[in-house]
């Protein structure tokens, strides 16, 4: 999907926005009603600051061009840390943004110790008679989305984890598949014929068409990657569902007088930022922000009874903007033209080399997709270390670049870092970072999000403002 598809919808909701305001003082002593809890994984200020600065410098404009998040009526930071790390790791920080209790590394919605278990915000919703929705573009069996319904020893432990979801009561997950729905050796009975305490579509129309009393339902999407997870952003066409459109449709069937939570991650920004490619996060935060907007339109109608939390769980890649070979210069606009994400490029670039392709189709290819060589200029030494980089990719050990969710062939691994560097985009690692994270709320009890926080704080003050 490009990105010229995903700006109108944005635009559309800044443009009703100032009609969205609600005074603050009044709101603060009210219940909310709806809950809306947006986790951008990987997500920091600068995944906020580069799409702002993308969009400006791509419509010939200065400075940023705001995102619906960034224009809700409060914001803060916190810090993220884990019990046992500083660099935490999505398993500890979604246990934290779920039970409100830090724990270990890879521990989902237990004690640090793995004795106790803890109850999530999302159960506790549902026990005050709300509808509990959890939506993801990742597996809904991944860190995550597990952190809201499940209790784990170990976030690896896929089967069981989904296992907990058919089983929590809730009303709607969407998005992602199970990941290893038959178990890691694939000898237990499929998830995905569990179907007496879910309905489970597996057709984008089927959910599209589905009816509130379709509830309680499990909706696959229906062209999954790798991982079991939704296509990245970038690499979406006409067919496929995207977060925005899972979102207006799970309102739609979670709306009811007693009101709803939903949890909604944008859960493969942090597998673009994993791989370092920029592009793609840049795709992937613009569809994140299409879905904050439609919670927004949600909002406008009911302004005394809805809470919008945005934030991410933690910083991935140590992004920055700007880098020591462009000095002051950014040229983030370039990053237009890239095509698709570094997996789907992966799988072409495979492709060729098991075709025996040469250096000059490899680089022809990276000119037509990430519009190096033509519409970006390469240096002499640019151009020799991707020669080098194809030799490597080539040759007999077939050196590749391992990332936490993939593998990519060093040459288009080098394609995409120089693609990078040239934008002016800085990358410091391909895991993640200890940075405080940015939270933006809107509505019923927004102030409570200003300020300096921890991670531990954001779903008590949820629950405070449910109560």
């Amino acid at each position: 999907m490009r990105i010229s598809k995903l700006i109108p919808a944005l635009l559309a909701i800044v443009i009703i926005f100032g009609s969205c305001q609600t005074d603050t003082q009044s709101n603060e002593s009210q219940s909310a009603k709806y809950v809306f809890y947006f986790i951008g994984d990987g997500v920091s200020l600068p995944q906020l600051s580069l799409t702002e600065a993308y969009l400006a410098q791509k419509s010939g404009q200065k400075g940023m061009k705001q995102l619906n998040q960034s224009q809700l009526e409060a914001h803060g930071w916190f810090y993220t840390h884990a019990d046992n790390r500083f660099i935490t790791g999505s398993a500890a920080a979604g246990t934290a943004l779920s039970t409100g209790y830090k724990t270990s590394i890879n521990t989902i919605a237990k004690s640090a110790d793995r004795t106790q278990n803890y109850k999530s915000i999302a159960y506790k919703a549902k026990e005050a008679g709300m509808k509990v929705g959890i939506i993801s573009t990742v597996s809904i069996n991944h860190a995550t989305p597990a952190a809201f319904y499940a209790n784990a020893n170990e976030r690896s432990s896929y089967y069981e984890i989904a296992d907990q979801m058919f089983a929590s009561g809730f009303d709607l997950f969407a998005g992602g598949g199970i990941k290893d729905s038959k178990g890691e050796q694939e000898d237990l009975p499929d998830l995905y014929e569990k179907k007496a305490q879910l309905k489970i579509l597996q057709k984008n129309a089927d959910f599209l068409n589905a009816e509130p009393g379709n509830l309680p339902l499990y909706f696959s999407h229906e062209r999954l990657q790798g991982g079991a997870a939704m296509p990245f952003a970038i690499d979406m066409d006409e067919s496929d569902v995207t977060l925005q459109e899972v979102t207006k449709k799970s309102i739609e069937l979670l709306k009811n007088p007693e009101g709803f939570f939903m949890m909604i991650e944008g859960g493969k920004i942090d597998w673009a930022c994993h791989a370092n490619d920029a592009a793609t996060t840049i795709f992937g935060m613009v569809d994140f922000d299409n879905a904050i907007g439609e919670a927004l339109h949600f909002a406008e109608k009911h302004p005394d009874e809805t809470l919008i939390v945005v934030l991410g769980d933690h910083e991935t890649g140590g992004l920055t903007l700007g880098n020591d070979d462009m000095h002051y210069e950014t040229k983030f606009a370039i990053l237009q033209h890239q095509k698709k994400s570094h997996e789907a490029l992966e799988r072409e670039i495979e492709q060729l080399i098991q075709q025996d392709g040469t250096l000059e189709e490899a680089m022809q290819f990276i000119d037509e997709n990430l519009g190096l060589g033509t519409k970006i200029e390469l240096t002499k030494a640019e151009e020799e270390r991707l020669r080098e980089s194809w030799k490597a990719s080539t040759g007999y050990s077939g050196q590749n670049v391992e990332l936490l969710y993939s593998s990519v062939h060093e040459f288009l691994y080098e394609a995409i870092k120089i693609q990078n560097r040239k934008a002016g985009v800085g990358w410091t690692s391909t895991s993640h970072t200890g940075l405080p994270v940015v939270v933006h709320a809107h509505g019923v009890g927004a102030t409570h999000f200003d300020g300096i926080l921890d991670n531990t704080d954001i779903p008590k003050l949820i629950e405070k403002i449910i109560k």
